[in-house]
């Protein structure tokens, strides 16, 4: 099969020169939330010199040519799929993978990322009462995923040729004949039987190997398995199955295994297992309703040093101890909101963001065997003296506050953690600018965001704690792509999954006092 990548094959014509002779139209759309009115010019849609007929013809959007995505790849032969939950286009051929995401103009092409020329975003667009389609600028087609493109002008059509055929010169386009419908006497169909994942299971042989057992409630009848780079996973996909009443994050940390994540879409359940230094992996049906991933990797990172910012997760062994209490402290609430953003027109409340990201810090600490307390667990407005000090009567072994970052400038951004110098005694074993590092670390390490540093700044919440404790900043609301990706389950669940495990170091190196 033919492999896509980020080199350019070529650009027949550019289809920004001249669109004065396609059809104009007028007509309602959907997307952003609203409806609007178009009143531009419709192209029809050839890819390999076949018509495409689609619920949403390509369109000029922001002066450039929007063609929907679907359409064309299915037609060349790849897989498509769409993430509901953080509104993500996936295109897979063979051995290559490209990720967009809605209103983002950044694009990940086999695990490196690129901008999307022209700051042209893929958009959900839909026809008034049509269906909807996922619609991408065609010069990031022809230009970063490698598909021939002209614009033939004479009868307004996008032209894709993805397998260096000849274009077929005047090609005639015809309108479709109405037949009338033949009526058939309707055909039973036995009900299509939805497999449910009902268990994932790993067993581990040295520091160096790691099966994974996926175990469905009826037969699977296709799967697919691959591997991502950036951070390094293994991914199995089920197709029609979904996940069952099973948590989405395992906690690993061993044979250079960091965790095993779950999730699903309308089209399939994907098990993803994240592993830094992957050596070779493969994956087969032993039975019909069980999968078995095999994975060997490259063992532990000979650098295991805390300071590190890109660290093996599989040195960090988790080691639960209900006497190790933690107590996770979602910022403000209440009558106050903390920093307010803006989406799409909608406002979005740093409150709201923090109680979300520190319910998923819980989960996968308790996940891991460990016992958590939280300062709030809704709309609550506890005062900047009762936090500290619920931490202090219940003897925690940390204290860590969850915020979200403003400022003026609205191209501030990245990820930042706080300690109070006030508070950064070693009686514990460990001292609270150690926390703040290795929280730092691991939310850098799953967010892939900019690093502003670990700082000291006496916060009320931290500086009165007798134990260890941190205030992490994950993002700015004030910045239009940060707000986008904290509103998104993928990326919260990345951040708690970089304070989870910080916190997991951490405890290793505490002893309470007496």
């Amino acid at each position: 099969m033919r492999r896509f990548g980020v080199t350019v094959i070529s650009v027949l014509i550019f289809l920004f020169c001249s669109v004065t002779l396609a059809s104009a139209e007028s007509m309602m759309l959907e997307y952003d939330g609203g409806t609007h009115e178009y009143n531009g010019e419709v192209y029809s849609l050839v890819v390999n010199n076949r018509l495409i007929n689609s619920a949403m013809d390509p369109i000029i959007f922001n002066d450039r040519a929007l063609v929907p995505v679907r359409e064309i790849f299915e037609e060349v032969g790849a897989t498509v799929n769409y993430i509901g939950d953080t509104q993500t286009v996936e295109v897979i051929d063979g051995d290559s993978h490209v990720a967009l995401r809605i209103n983002d103009n950044v694009a990940y092409i086999n695990g490196d990322k690129t901008n999307i020329p022209d700051n042209v975003v893929p958009k959900l667009i839909a026809k008034v009462g049509g269906e909807t389609k996922t619609m991408v600028p065609v010069r990031f087609i022809s230009e970063t995923i490698g598909l021939d493109v002209e614009f033939d002008a004479e009868d307004g059509a996008i032209l894709i040729d993805s397998n260096g055929y000849t274009l077929a010169e005047g090609l005639v386009y015809e309108e479709p004949v109405f037949e009338e419908p033949v009526y058939e006497e309707p055909v039973y169909e036995e009900p299509v039987v939805i497999p449910y994942v009902t268990d994932v299971s790993y067993d581990t042989k040295g520091d160096k190997n790691i099966k994974v057992t996926v175990r469905t409630d009826a037969d699977i009848e296709s799967y697919t398995y691959f591997d991502l780079t950036s951070p390094g996973r293994v991914v199995l996909d089920i197709a029609g199955a979904r996940i069952g009443k099973l948590r989405d994050t395992i906690i690993v940390n061993e044979a250079g295994v960091s965790t095993i994540r779950l999730g699903d879409n309308q089209e399939r359940a994907r098990i993803v297992v994240d592993v830094e230094r992957l050596d070779s992996y493969d994956a087969e049906k032993i039975a019909s309703d069980t999968i078995e991933i095999s994975i060997k990797t490259k063992g532990a990172s000979v650098s295991n040093t805390v300071n590190e910012s890109e660290k093996n997760p599989s040195s960090y062994t988790a080691q639960p101890s209900s006497s190790k209490l933690i107590v996770l402290d979602a910022g403000h609430g209440g009558e106050d909101s903390g920093a307010v953003g803006y989406l799409d027109g909608n406002k979005i409340l740093e409150k709201e963001l923090t109680l979300e990201i520190t319910y998923k810090v819980k989960d996968i600490l308790e996940g891991a065997g460990y016992t958590v307390s939280m300062t709030r667990t809704g709309d609550t407005l506890p005062s900047l003296v009762e936090r500290p000090t619920q931490a202090n009567a219940e003897n925690a072994a940390v204290f860590v506050s969850v915020h979200i970052n403003s400022a003026e400038a609205t191209q501030a951004h990245g990820t930042e953690v706080f300690y109070a110098n006030e508070n950064n005694g070693d009686s514990y074993g460990t001292t609270s600018q150690q926390l703040a590092q290795n929280i730092l670390d691991r939310m850098l390490y799953y967010m892939g965001s900019t690093n502003r540093g670990v700082k000291c700044a006496e916060h009320a919440v931290t500086r009165r704690c007798k134990m260890p404790a941190a205030l992490a900043e994950v993002g700015f609301i004030s910045n239009a792509a940060e707000v986008y990706q904290m509103t998104t389950d993928e990326y919260q669940s990345k951040a708690a999954q970089g304070i989870a495990e910080g916190i997991i170091i951490t405890l290793r190196d505490i002893t309470i006092p007496n």
